[in-house]
Protein backbone atom coordinates (compact mmCIF):
# COMPACT_ATOMS: atom_id res chain seq x y z
CA UNK A 1 0.00 0.00 0.00
CA UNK A 2 1.59 3.39 -1.17
CA UNK A 3 0.94 6.58 1.11
CA UNK A 4 0.95 8.47 -2.42
CA UNK A 5 -2.06 6.39 -3.82
CA UNK A 6 -4.03 6.85 -0.94
CA UNK A 7 -3.76 10.64 -0.61
CA UNK A 8 -4.12 10.90 -4.38
CA UNK A 9 -7.71 8.97 -3.55
CA UNK A 10 -8.27 10.97 -0.56
CA UNK A 11 -8.01 14.16 -3.15
CA UNK A 12 -10.97 12.05 -5.19
CA UNK A 13 -13.11 11.88 -2.50
CA UNK A 14 -12.93 15.51 -1.43
CA UNK A 15 -13.96 16.51 -5.49
CA UNK A 16 -16.79 13.63 -4.91
CA UNK A 17 -17.89 15.29 -1.93
CA UNK A 18 -17.94 19.18 -3.65
CA UNK A 19 -19.96 17.45 -6.49
CA UNK A 20 -22.63 16.22 -4.01
CA UNK A 21 -22.85 19.26 -1.90
CA UNK A 22 -22.05 21.99 -4.47
CA UNK A 23 -23.94 20.45 -7.25
CA UNK A 24 -26.65 17.56 -7.39
CA UNK A 25 -27.74 18.62 -3.77
CA UNK A 26 -28.50 22.37 -4.01
CA UNK A 27 -29.60 21.52 -8.14
CA UNK A 28 -32.33 18.65 -5.78
CA UNK A 29 -30.76 16.09 -8.11
CA UNK A 30 -29.61 12.99 -6.77
CA UNK A 31 -26.54 10.83 -8.67
CA UNK A 32 -26.07 7.03 -9.52
CA UNK A 33 -24.44 4.68 -8.01
CA UNK A 34 -24.36 4.22 -3.71
CA UNK A 35 -23.93 8.46 -3.49
CA UNK A 36 -27.68 8.47 -5.38
CA UNK A 37 -29.10 6.23 -2.81
CA UNK A 38 -27.66 8.33 -0.23
CA UNK A 39 -29.23 11.76 -1.64
CA UNK A 40 -31.95 10.33 -1.90
CA UNK A 41 -32.44 8.99 1.81
CA UNK A 42 -31.24 12.72 2.74
CA UNK A 43 -34.30 13.46 0.95
CA UNK A 44 -36.87 11.46 2.34
CA UNK A 45 -35.64 10.69 5.39
CA UNK A 46 -33.02 13.31 6.44
CA UNK A 47 -30.14 10.52 7.26
CA UNK A 48 -27.11 11.52 6.31
CA UNK A 49 -25.78 10.49 3.16
CA UNK A 50 -22.07 9.59 4.26
CA UNK A 51 -23.08 7.33 6.76
CA UNK A 52 -25.64 5.86 4.26
CA UNK A 53 -23.00 4.97 2.08
CA UNK A 54 -20.55 3.63 4.63
CA UNK A 55 -23.27 1.84 5.78
CA UNK A 56 -24.27 0.09 1.94
CA UNK A 57 -20.40 -0.69 2.11
CA UNK A 58 -19.81 -2.95 5.01
CA UNK A 59 -21.40 -5.52 4.04
CA UNK A 60 -19.68 -5.60 0.56
CA UNK A 61 -16.35 -4.79 2.53
CA UNK A 62 -16.99 -8.24 4.69
CA UNK A 63 -17.57 -10.25 1.85
CA UNK A 64 -14.38 -9.05 0.15
CA UNK A 65 -12.50 -9.31 3.27
CA UNK A 66 -13.42 -13.08 2.70
CA UNK A 67 -12.97 -13.33 -1.37
CA UNK A 68 -10.56 -10.90 -1.99
CA UNK A 69 -8.07 -10.13 0.48
CA UNK A 70 -7.08 -8.18 3.86
CA UNK A 71 -4.88 -5.43 1.93
CA UNK A 72 -7.32 -4.55 -0.46
CA UNK A 73 -10.33 -4.66 1.82
CA UNK A 74 -8.68 -1.74 4.43
CA UNK A 75 -7.26 0.52 1.28
CA UNK A 76 -10.88 -0.02 0.26
CA UNK A 77 -11.95 0.93 3.67
CA UNK A 78 -9.58 3.85 4.10
CA UNK A 79 -10.97 5.29 0.38
CA UNK A 80 -14.76 4.63 1.42
CA UNK A 81 -14.48 5.93 4.69
CA UNK A 82 -12.80 9.15 2.91
CA UNK A 83 -15.71 9.77 0.69
CA UNK A 84 -18.26 9.27 3.48
CA UNK A 85 -16.64 11.86 5.53
CA UNK A 86 -15.94 14.66 2.68
CA UNK A 87 -20.36 13.77 1.40
CA UNK A 88 -20.81 15.15 5.17
CA UNK A 89 -18.15 17.16 6.10
CA UNK A 90 -18.70 19.73 2.99
CA UNK A 91 -22.75 19.94 3.96
CA UNK A 92 -22.29 23.43 4.59
CA UNK A 93 -21.54 23.86 1.44
CA UNK A 94 -25.23 23.02 0.67
CA UNK A 95 -25.95 26.34 1.81
CA UNK A 96 -23.49 28.49 0.57
CA UNK A 97 -24.20 28.06 -3.30
CA UNK A 98 -27.13 27.99 -5.35
CA UNK A 99 -26.35 26.99 -8.92
CA UNK A 100 -29.17 27.17 -11.55
CA UNK A 101 -30.22 23.74 -12.76
CA UNK A 102 -27.99 23.40 -15.70
CA UNK A 103 -24.80 24.49 -14.16
CA UNK A 104 -25.68 21.65 -10.76
CA UNK A 105 -25.91 18.84 -13.47
CA UNK A 106 -22.53 19.94 -14.91
CA UNK A 107 -20.51 20.93 -11.66
CA UNK A 108 -21.73 17.25 -9.91
CA UNK A 109 -21.38 15.17 -13.07
CA UNK A 110 -17.64 16.77 -14.11
CA UNK A 111 -16.68 16.24 -10.11
CA UNK A 112 -18.34 12.84 -9.75
CA UNK A 113 -16.38 11.72 -13.11
CA UNK A 114 -13.04 13.77 -11.79
CA UNK A 115 -12.71 12.35 -8.67
CA UNK A 116 -14.29 8.78 -9.45
CA UNK A 117 -11.25 8.82 -12.36
CA UNK A 118 -8.61 9.97 -9.92
CA UNK A 119 -9.58 7.02 -7.48
CA UNK A 120 -9.57 4.54 -10.24
CA UNK A 121 -6.40 5.56 -11.62
CA UNK A 122 -4.64 5.10 -8.15
CA UNK A 123 -5.71 1.38 -8.92
CA UNK A 124 -8.23 1.80 -6.39
CA UNK A 125 -12.04 2.26 -5.38
CA UNK A 126 -14.31 3.94 -3.17
CA UNK A 127 -16.21 0.72 -2.81
CA UNK A 128 -20.04 1.11 -3.73
CA UNK A 129 -20.49 -0.20 -7.45
CA UNK A 130 -17.14 -0.88 -7.79
CA UNK A 131 -16.39 -3.05 -5.21
CA UNK A 132 -19.90 -4.71 -6.23
CA UNK A 133 -19.02 -5.17 -9.51
CA UNK A 134 -15.45 -7.03 -8.52
CA UNK A 135 -17.25 -9.53 -6.28
CA UNK A 136 -19.88 -10.43 -8.80
CA UNK A 137 -17.41 -10.69 -11.61
CA UNK A 138 -15.84 -13.86 -9.05
CA UNK A 139 -18.74 -15.70 -9.85
CA UNK A 140 -19.63 -14.25 -13.05
CA UNK A 141 -16.31 -13.18 -14.68
CA UNK A 142 -17.24 -12.77 -18.15
CA UNK A 143 -19.86 -10.23 -16.83
CA UNK A 144 -18.24 -6.92 -17.91
CA UNK A 145 -17.70 -4.24 -15.04
CA UNK A 146 -19.70 -1.41 -17.28
CA UNK A 147 -22.71 -3.54 -17.62
CA UNK A 148 -22.77 -3.91 -13.94
CA UNK A 149 -22.73 -0.05 -13.54
CA UNK A 150 -25.49 0.49 -16.31
CA UNK A 151 -27.63 -1.90 -14.62
CA UNK A 152 -26.96 -0.59 -10.87
CA UNK A 153 -27.46 3.30 -12.00
CA UNK A 154 -30.91 2.31 -13.88
CA UNK A 155 -32.11 1.12 -10.90
CA UNK A 156 -31.15 4.06 -8.80
CA UNK A 157 -32.75 5.87 -11.66
CA UNK A 158 -35.86 4.04 -11.59
CA UNK A 159 -35.89 4.12 -7.71
CA UNK A 160 -35.24 8.42 -8.00
CA UNK A 161 -37.85 8.53 -10.22
CA UNK A 162 -40.54 7.13 -8.00
CA UNK A 163 -39.27 8.88 -5.12
CA UNK A 164 -39.12 12.34 -6.78
CA UNK A 165 -40.27 12.32 -10.59
CA UNK A 166 -39.34 11.40 -13.89
CA UNK A 167 -37.71 14.83 -15.10
CA UNK A 168 -35.53 14.85 -11.88
CA UNK A 169 -34.36 11.56 -12.64
CA UNK A 170 -33.98 12.40 -16.48
CA UNK A 171 -31.76 15.48 -15.04
CA UNK A 172 -29.81 13.06 -13.40
CA UNK A 173 -29.11 10.61 -16.06
CA UNK A 174 -27.65 14.06 -17.92
CA UNK A 175 -25.00 14.17 -14.84
CA UNK A 176 -24.44 10.49 -15.22
CA UNK A 177 -23.42 10.84 -18.64
CA UNK A 178 -21.26 13.82 -18.02
CA UNK A 179 -19.69 11.62 -15.09
CA UNK A 180 -18.92 9.27 -17.14
CA UNK A 181 -17.29 11.06 -19.88
CA UNK A 182 -15.18 12.91 -17.43
CA UNK A 183 -14.21 10.07 -15.76
CA UNK A 184 -13.14 8.04 -19.05
CA UNK A 185 -11.48 10.81 -19.88
CA UNK A 186 -9.59 11.16 -16.14
CA UNK A 187 -8.67 7.45 -16.40
CA UNK A 188 -7.18 8.07 -19.71
CA UNK A 189 -4.36 10.46 -18.12
CA UNK A 190 -2.11 8.01 -16.48
CA UNK A 191 0.58 10.42 -15.69
CA UNK A 192 -1.48 12.72 -13.65
CA UNK A 193 -0.36 11.99 -10.69
CA UNK A 194 2.80 9.65 -11.18
CA UNK A 195 5.01 12.14 -8.97
CA UNK A 196 2.87 10.95 -6.03
CA UNK A 197 3.09 7.40 -6.55
CA UNK A 198 6.62 6.96 -5.93
CA UNK A 199 5.86 8.63 -2.19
Amino acid sequence: MKAGNIIISFIGCFIMGLGVNAGYVPAHLFSTGFPGIGILTLYTLNWSPGIVVFALNIPLLLLAWRRIGRSFVIQTVLVAGALSAFLDLLDPIRNWVHPPLWLGILIGGACLGLGSGIVFSQGLTSGGVGLLGRLIQLHFPNLKMGTIHIAFDFVVLILGAIIMDIKTAFFTFLASLIMGRTMDFTKSVPNLFARFRRT
